[in-house]
């Protein structure tokens, strides 16, 4: 049977709790974005995708570096 591959992209624009953006700093981006990961990782886990890469994003700003592509199989 083939396996089924999919890249799925996390930002901290996918928390439920966003900070706020004259008040926010790296760790508040790192905060967000570390609960959108865990959310997004158990919403892939009860669907039955089985993780194979978590690709941090790369940029220069903390907006941009807080960011996840999660690439998994089924």
């Amino acid at each position: 049977m083939a396996k089924q591959f999919a890249s799925f992209h996390v930002s901290w624009r996918d928390a439920k709790i966003r900070p706020l953006g004259l008040f926010a700093d790296e760790r508040d981006f790192g905060r967000a974005a570390a609960a959108a990961l865990q959310t997004r990782l158990n919403q892939l886990a009860d669907e039955g995708w089985i993780i194979q890469d978590i690709i941090p994003s790369p940029g220069l700003t903390p907006k941009q570096t807080a960011a996840f592509t999660i690439v998994a199989f089924r």
